[in-house]
């Protein structure tokens, strides 16, 4: 079955009323669309909630590397001191 062709300006409120804080099924509810619509919409076309969060973790990442790689060069320079 094709699929009902879903205006742009739809598309913006949806994700509006998704950033307002709506549920998929109020918001689907509210345009006749399927929750399954309203979600590929959200992804399609709204802000990627999850970014946020990998950004966050990616940056605690980085900093747990950097620190890994400071320990990893003190080790290195306390065995180098031991073996003179």
């Amino acid at each position: 079955m094709a699929r009902k062709k879903i205006d742009e300006s739809v598309k913006q409120k949806i994700v509006e009323a998704r950033a307002s804080g709506l549920s998929l099924k109020k918001i689907a509810d509210q345009f006749g669309i399927s929750t399954t619509s309203v979600s590929r919409i959200i992804k399609d076309k709204g802000p990627p909630k999850t970014a946020e969060k990998k950004t966050d973790r990616q940056k605690r990442i980085e900093a747990l590397e950097i620190r890994i790689a400071d320990l990893e060069k003190k080790i290195l320079d306390l065995e180098a001191k031991q073996n003179f």
